[in-house]
Parts: structure tokens; C-alpha cells; sequence
């Protein structure tokens, strides 16, 4: 079994983490489906319907592209750290941060901000990695792939929308490309240092130029359901407090990150592998 294919089996329709983006999703207008891909036979039957056997086996010798396995390690790291690079936020403490005392909440912003300029260029890295062809052509591909769009509403609504709700950051329309252009060089360092450099992380800073348009559009319009965002992700979410206390264990709440991107990951490695074996 390739790596994508174990990717893609660690995750059931029963899975906290499948459930969670399926009722994100469902908060949002125009969020993309979200099929069940428990294998690379789903993926292409979703896909390429009527690709044969043949296809299947062009699609699953793809998968093993290190560009695509480079996708599943970017998730890894956007999910748990890698290599000394640790992720203190996610969507349970955005949720925390969206429904406590805001007026304490200066150090965690500063996290919040961190974390969403690294997982920019972390998907900016997997857009660059998933697809062949000119930043155009992959920035295109991304776009338009179920996958590629879930990645997008994800992050905008969950890693900006939701924990900058009341921020002015979020006035200016093109807040991606401009988390990147004040605080970009230096969280980049931080993941080439931290090993991104053998993957070759660096040359995620064009790709983002590509796409941070995109993932602006996309914060801008789940700007307005973080509300409903954020009551659709608390069933699923531990340790969601509503009180004064909601911020002091932002860093412990580390290990209640949901492997949200290793998921999402697996799901684009695959559809990476379908476009590259399959194209139209």
C-alpha cells in the first residue's frame, strides 16, 4: 500500500476530524463536497469515472511521486511539527480564542498570526508540490480542485476568518499576501531551519504569491459565518471553554489539534495523483 493510500485509510466517514469539516462546511454557503475517498479506487471513480483498471494502476504508481509524498509530509508538519517545529494553534483554540475574552488575548494573537502565515506557505507548498506546469497553471489547478478548495475554506475560515473575527487585519481585503509581506521571511526561516530546507520549502514563496489572492477571497467570504463556523466545529472540539479562562492553556491545547491537514493532505496527494496519471 502506497503512503497516500494509508493516508487516505486512516480517515472514515466516523472520523472527529471527517466530521468536524463536514459541519464547517455545512455553516458555510458554497463550501466545496467532500466525497468519501477511502482509497485511491474512490478517488478515481470520483474523478475519472470509467478509467478502467489500467487507470487505477497509473494512478496508484503516481501516488508514489515523491512531489506527492512531499504533500503528505507538509501535512504532517502543518498538523503536529516536525523536526522541532511545533503548531500551537488550531481550530480548537481558534474557537476558544473566538468565543472568550478577546481583551487578554494580545500573546495568542501573535501565535494566532505566526501559525497562519507558516500554514500559508505550508499549502502554498503543497499546491507547488500536488501539480506540474508554470505557477500559473498549478495555482489554477489548486483552484479549481475539490481538494485544493477545501484546503482553501478551511484556512480562511478557520486559521483567519475565525480567530481574527473582530480584527482589523481582516479589513483590508488582501490579508494573506499581506501577513506574508510583514512577517513571511521570518516564519519562513523558521521551517527552512527546522528542515524544510531538505524538502525544499523555499520554493513555496512564489507559489504563495500565486495563490494569496485566492485564500484572501476565501477568508473574505467566510468572514461573515464565523459565528455559525464556530458553533458547527464546538461539538467536536475538547477542552471548549466559554469563560475567562478560555486562553490560558492555549500552548497544552496542542494535543487537541485534530489532524486536519494530514486529511485534507491525503485527499489532495490522491487527486495530485489522479491528475498527474489521468489527465484531461
Amino acid at each position: 500500500m502506497s503512503q497516500v493510500e494509508a493516508a487516505l485509510a486512516e480517515f472514515t466517514p466516523d472520523s472527529v476530524t471527517v466530521k468536524l469539516l463536514h459541519g464547517v462546511f455545512g455553516a458555510i454557503p458554497y463550501a466545496p463536497e467532500m466525497p468519501d475517498y477511502g482509497s485511491l479506487a474512490d478517488v478515481v471513480a470520483h474523478l475519472r469515472p470509467g478509467a478502467g483498471p489500467a487507470g487505477l494502476a497509473a494512478v496508484r504508481a503516481a501516488a508514489d511521486d515523491p512531489a506527492v509524498t512531499d504533500i503528505l509530509w507538509m501535512a504532517k508538519v502543518m498538523d503536529m511539527g516536525d523536526k522541532g517545529y511545533a503548531v500551537f494553534t488550531g481550530i480548537s483554540s481558534a474557537v476558544q480564542f473566538f468565543f472568550g475574552d478577546r481583551t487578554t488575548a494580545l500573546d495568542t494573537d501573535v501565535q494566532q498570526r505566526n501559525d497562519a502565515v507558516l500554514k500559508s506557505i505550508g499549502i502554498a507548498y503543497m499546491a507547488l508540490k500536488a501539480y506540474p506546469g508554470t505557477l500559473a497553471e498549478r495555482g489554477e489547478a489548486f483552484r479549481t480542485s475539490p481538494a485544493g478548495q477545501a484546503i482553501a475554506m478551511y484556512y480562511g475560515a478557520c486559521e483567519v476568518a475565525l480567530p481574527f473575527a473582530d480584527n482589523a487585519l481582516l479589513a483590508g481585503g488582501a490579508i494573506v499576501g499581506d501577513l506574508y509581506g510583514k512577517y513571511g521571511k521570518e516564519q519562513l526561516g523558521k521551517l527552512l531551519a527546522m528542515g524544510g530546507a531538505e524538502h525544499g520549502v523555499g520554493e513555496a514563496e512564489g507559489m504563495l504569491s500565486t495563490i494569496s489572492g485566492g485564500l484572501s477571497r476565501v477568508v473574505d467570504h467566510t468572514r461573515s459565518y464565523v459565528e455559525p463556523v464556530a458553533n458547527a466545529a464546538r461539538p467536536f472540539l475538547p477542552k471548549i471553554a466559554t469563560g475567562g479562562d478560555v486562553l490560558a492553556g492555549v500552548v497544552a491545547n496542542a494535543v487537541d489539534v485534530l489532524p486536519v491537514y494530514r486529511y485534507l493532505g491525503a485527499r489532495l496527494a490522491a487527486e495530485a495523483a489522479v491528475r498527474r496519471a489521468l489527465p484531461q
